[in-house]
């Protein structure tokens, strides 16, 4: 009985032991710890998504990362790069995703090795057909860092170059978007939902495409169905840019006429300024009296007042530029008074 009793407990000592030994490990930190690192170009975002070893005194390319094999581009997990939308690398197309990235060095260039398994553990490289896309780059040489680390520099609005650091060396890519055709696809659906309903949507997308003189057709309609919903200066102004950019000089100006009766303060002293930036000094003064007449008690009558003394000034009106600036320097705040004394002094 006792001989029992005692295999009895014996097997269930080794079974509470089996269930420690194939338990879940607690959660300690890695060596090389994670790193994520996110840019947005427009509205496309590329992140790349490592672990990050230290030198640790070693000899890292062409000793501890051999030239002539692949490498995980990191450490532990492969090292992955995501884009949101289609990309070029280095001028050479890919298609939205999370790929794996690897890099193959060399003495003097690195193969960039971009796979469509992004779950791999890192030491398992791709071979020829899990790769999307390879890319050779030049290495550069870099002041010491212990750490491997990514980062994103030489950002514009269309492209970046993403690099890896780590020892003595830097290595870049490019990568770029069709950041315009990207926003307008996206502005296509947008305006299929609620920023379809009502004119502001629809003239902050046509805005989109003048600004950067792109779609303009498209731009047009989207245009006409603000004014539709509601008209008023905004979209009319916006409206009178597309027909200018289209070579329609009397269409956009006829819009114009329709629209100064309904700007705001604000809004026509900013197409005042539009109309001197053109060299339209003469339009410009009208635009600027009409603000001055009609916004006799506004808080910012003296700046109103300040831009028709310039457009005077710009005609050559001295007499008139005066006038204005005088009156501008009775109705300012006195932090002002310095800046219009200035100018008044200047012009005598």
């Amino acid at each position: 009985m006792n001989t029992l009793k005692s295999k009895t407990v014996l097997l269930l000592f080794l079974l509470v032991l089996s269930a420690v030994t194939f338990a879940q490990n607690v959660t300690l930190p890695r060596v090389s710890q994670q790193a994520s690192i996110t840019q947005r170009l427009g509205l496309s975002d590329v992140t790349i998504n490592y672990h990050s070893p230290s030198v640790q005194g070693r000899q890292v390319f062409g000793g501890i990362v051999p030239y002539g094999q692949i490498w995980r581009a990191g450490a532990n997990e492969n090292t992955t790069i995501h884009f949101t939308h289609d990309a070029t690398i280095e001028g050479q197309k890919i298609l939205a995703g999370t790929y794996g990235l690897y890099i193959m060095p060399k003495e003097d260039s690195a193969i960039l090795l971009f796979s469509k398994h992004y779950k791999s553990w890192g030491s398992n490289a791709p071979d020829e057909n899990d790769l999307v896309l390879k890319v050779t780059v030049k290495p550069e040489s870099i002041a010491f860092q212990e750490w491997l680390s990514y980062d994103f520099t030489d950002r514009s609005s269309t492209s970046l170059t993403a690099v890896l650091q780590w020892e003595k060396t830097r290595i870049p890519f490019k990568i770029a978007f069709d950041t315009n055709q990207v926003i307008v696809e996206n502005l296509r659906s947008e305006l299929k939902g609620v920023a379809g309903f009502g004119w502001r949507g629809h003239m902050q997308a046509a805005n989109f495409c003048l600004q950067n003189d792109i779609n303009l057709d498209e731009a047009m309609t989207w245009i006409d169905n603000s004014i539709a919903s509601s008209k008023g200066f905004s979209n009319l102004q916006v409206k009178a840019g597309l027909l200018f950019k289209k070579g329609d000089l009397a269409g956009a100006e006829k819009i114009m006429e329709e629209a100064i009766p309904t700007g705001s303060p604000n809004q026509l002293n900013n197409y005042g300024y539009q109309l001197l930036a053109m060299n339209k000094t003469k339009k410009a003064i009208e635009v600027f009296t009409l603000n001055v007449e009609r916004n006799q008690e506004h808080p910012f009558i003296w700046g109103f007042m300040d831009s028709l003394g310039e457009a005077h000034l710009k005609d050559g009106n001295k007499a008139m530029a005066l006038k204005y600036y005088k009156l501008a320097r009775t109705k300012a705040p006195q932090n002002q008074h310095a800046y219009l004394d200035g100018v008044i002094a200047g012009i005598k």
